[in-house]
């Protein structure tokens, strides 16, 4: 075989390759196994899974280093199956035997590995997502307190109030001192950063928000670079065939009625162009209304929600500063509280005279 022989070039080599692959399968229906093994994968036969598997496996080689190995143990395979199909049911050969002994040792593997993985997820090679959905009963941290739309202010301001935060220092957990959260921001979406890993379910609620609001700018680009002139394009066809019409009916001019004081059909609907196109019934109108503008309305509504949403978030952060400072001070206070009642005990009434520098007024909270 020359050194530049391509394999998958080669007509003879296809027909060949073909030929071994559907003989496989051929052979491989005709095996008749326990029900243990010939169900364990459906509908599917586990032979002819195996020898899809190696055909695909092997698809991309072009060595002959690697082709004539893999063509021989095929038809080694070949033969060996119709052995198998050719033997009886109650006294199988050997071939048949060796069969399903393979098979049954590929089950108990299998069975095997998704033991393993049943019982250590994280280290299979598909470990189970983390669920991202919200959790149920949870308090949301922002509730919006906008005013109802009236008569007079049908689109009020957005407005959002923290009813559940800041909490007070007995319902804080661990160490008991407050964590205050930091503004941030991502694609213009405000958001409280309190530490780090980020929860996932933070990250799926600001990629799904980036999405679609990348989605609705890049909308409306495209009715701004193509829809709104397409749509005049259709708007000067319109015009176009009004005129053609108008010459066709005869009259010349839209208002124009022929003798007998009937209108030709070529007329009457020139006269319905006219009026679509009077009525601002036109393509260009009907894309910006219903396109450009409602999105750019809905871009700018939003716009208006992220604002609110940051501003609440911002005095949210204002005032959980303001108690972490507080309760700063309160702590110097009882941890001074506590030396002096320490030093009381260790050194009796003077023991102010060991420490001629201790300041009486240690400050109170703010």
């Amino acid at each position: 075989m020359p050194a530049f022989f391509i394999p998958a070039r080669n007509s003879r080599h296809r027909t060949a390759c073909f030929a071994l692959y559907r003989a496989l399968l051929q052979q491989a229906t005709l095996i008749r196994l326990p029900d243990d093994l010939a169900t364990v994968r459906g509908p599917i036969n586990p032979i002819k899974h195996l020898i899809r598997r190696a055909f695909r496996r092997n698809r991309t080689d072009t060595s002959p280093r690697l082709i004539f190995p893999a063509l021989k143990a095929g038809y080694r395979i070949l033969a060996l199956l119709k052995s198998a199909a050719s033997s009886s049911p109650s006294s199988p050969n050997a071939d048949h035997t060796s069969i399903t002994t393979f098979l049954r040792a590929r089950l108990d593997e299998r069975n095997r590995s998704l033991s393993a993985q049943a019982l250590h997820p994280p280290h299979s090679r598909n470990p189970p997502q983390r669920d991202t959905a919200p959790r149920p009963g949870t308090i949301p941290l922002l509730v919006k307190v906008s005013p109802a739309p009236t008569p007079t202010n049908p689109n009020p301001k957005p407005k959002y109030a923290t009813p559940s935060r800041p909490r007070p220092q007995s319902e804080l957990g661990g160490t008991g001192r407050r964590k205050v959260p930091h503004l941030d921001l991502a694609s213009d979406f405000p958001f409280l950063r309190v530490g780090k890993p980020q929860p996932p379910l933070l990250n799926r609620v600001l990629t799904q928000k980036t999405r679609r609001r990348v989605a609705r700018t890049g909308f409306v680009q495209t009715l701004a670079e193509e829809m709104i002139p397409n749509a005049e394009l259709e708007d000067e066809w319109e015009k176009s065939m009004r005129t053609v019409l108008q010459r066709q009916g005869g009259g010349g001019h839209r208002d124009s009625v022929p003798r007998g004081g009937v209108m030709s059909v070529e007329s009457r609907e020139a006269m319905a162009i006219t009026e679509e196109l009077r009525a601002g019934n036109t393509f260009r109108n009907t894309v910006w209304i219903h396109g450009l503008a409602y999105v750019q309305d809905l871009l700018s509504r939003e716009q208006e929600d992220l604002v609110a949403r940051a501003d609440a978030m911002r005095r949210l952060v204002e005032e959980e500063t303001k108690l972490a400072k507080e309760e700063k001070v309160q702590r110097d206070i009882d941890r001074r509280k506590r030396w002096e009642a320490k030093m009381l005990g260790l050194h009796g009434e003077g023991w102010r005279e060991l420490f001629p520098n201790h300041k009486e007024d240690v400050g109170s909270p703010a």
